[in-house]
């Protein structure tokens, strides 16, 4: 069991070695010179342009923004309504009123006092 405790955190430390290179040059990358906005039947749609105006190609992947892919933006599931089976009937007599609450005088509060 120590064994696969010692291979299983050198594998965790070769792969953060081995990638964190990758990251910091990914985000330390320069953006392309422009971009070119179009107008769309179905939205806009940015193209990423170089200095000539050749399109340069997809984007990489943000790795801050990476784990927002794996969102689960669908709708929530909601429990099925309980069926009510022989409820009992409720009833409110007419003309019941609430309390009367005493009326409330406008209250208008100076400025403090200067000591």
């Amino acid at each position: 069991m120590k064994a696969l405790r010692s291979y299983i955190s050198a594998f965790v430390v070769a792969v953060l070695v081995l990638t964190g290179q990758a990251m910091a040059e990914a985000r330390m990358m320069t953006s392309p010179t422009g971009e070119i906005v179009i107008c769309t039947g179905t939205g806009p749609l940015a193209v990423s342009v170089d200095a000539s105006g050749q399109p340069t190609g997809p984007a990489h992947i943000c790795p801050e923004c990476a784990l927002a892919l794996f969102a689960d933006f669908s709708a929530p599931v909601t429990a099925p309504l309980r069926v009510m089976v022989g409820g009992e009937r409720v009833s409110f007599t007419h003309g019941a009123r609430a309390p009367a609450l005493g009326i409330l005088k406008a209250s208008a509060r100076g400025p403090p006092a200067t000591v």
